[in-house]
């Protein structure tokens, strides 16, 4: 048996009720919406292959959505708008698909790890909200995503913008595509 399998049973045995059927499993990937669209699907994919049901929360946010949450009270995020990476599609956040936050210490150590697996496959530099000090552990971003923003400026970028981006950052997987 492989360590990666002795996890899975571990994982079920002391966490049953996180896990479930989830009704559809990824199985395609979008390359339209920026890398971190199509790294986010892999990590639902290798959740799902570990026991968990996950989906993408949020990739992109428009500045107006991120306004709101940043007047929320409670604070829901420390960024304006145009300071954070989902208005570059350069974020991401994962959740459960019922449960949303309200989840295990191993579902958010299982999602970091999941993040860990897609860093090292494809040589990236990510910043995972589960390890910095104020914890968002749905979160994962790019740690180059100010360069990005740097070039578009402050709007959405454009299609051509995102797909410039992704061949910058998973070069082998556009051009496979």
């Amino acid at each position: 048996m492989t360590p990666q399998e002795l996890w899975r049973m571990a994982l079920r045995a002391f966490y049953p009720r996180e896990k479930m059927q989830t009704p559809k499993r990824q199985t395609m990937y979008c390359y339209t919406e920026g890398p971190m669209m199509y790294l986010g699907q892999q990590v639902v994919k290798l959740m799902q292959d570990s026991g968990f049901p996950a989906k993408i929360h949020c990739c992109y946010r428009s500045a107006d959505d991120q306004g709101k949450l940043y007047n929320q009270v409670p604070k829901v995020t420390k960024a304006l708008p145009y300071d954070s990476a989902h208005q570059y599609y350069e974020a991401v956040d994962i959740i459960h698909p019922s449960l949303g936050w309200n989840v295990s210490e191993a579902y958010w150590t299982t999602l970091s790890k999941c993040w860990e697996i897609i860093e090292d496959k494809h040589n990236l530099d990510l910043s995972i909200g589960h390890y910095w000090n104020f914890r968002d552990s749905a979160h994962v971003q790019l740690k180059s995503w100010h360069d990005f923003k740097d070039k578009v400026g402050a709007h959405k970028p454009t299609e051509d913008q995102l797909n410039e981006r992704f061949r910058e950052v998973l070069p082998k997987v556009w051009a496979a595509r």
